[in-house]
């Protein structure tokens, strides 16, 4: 997965570059075609804000985080990512019910006509 990288009010850090690198290579897994995405990385008084939008073949993803360590809200925003491309993988694998479709019931019909 591409990333651009977006420092606003924050010097550039090349060790947070590599980690959340690290954590979207690990959350990357569970796409099913590759993506491209933006990553935003800002500083609002105490707090760092963190912001990763992906955009797949099938869907946008988008999560945000704030926190006092911006290590620790690169990760909950990673997890949150996790879960929606989890949810969608799962959604994309298993959207259709053979039973459910003419085809398939006609199938079965066939099928049990033949084991009769």
């Amino acid at each position: 997965m591409k990333l651009n990288y977006t420092f606003r009010h924050l010097d550039h850090s090349e060790s947070l570059v590599s980690y959340t690198e690290e954590r979207m290579g690990e959350v990357g897994r569970f796409l099913l075609k590759d993506g491209y995405g933006s990553v935003s990385y800002s500083k609002q008084k105490n707090n760092f804000c963190v912001e990763i939008s992906v955009n797949t073949p099938h869907k946008y993803f988008k999560a945000t985080g704030s926190g006092a360590d911006v290590y620790s809200v690169v990760d909950s925003v990673a997890e949150k990512l996790e879960k929606q491309f989890l949810k969608i993988s799962k959604q994309l694998k298993n959207h259709k019910k053979p039973e459910l479709t003419k085809g398939g019931r006609v199938e079965a019909a066939m099928r049990f006509k033949k084991a009769a």
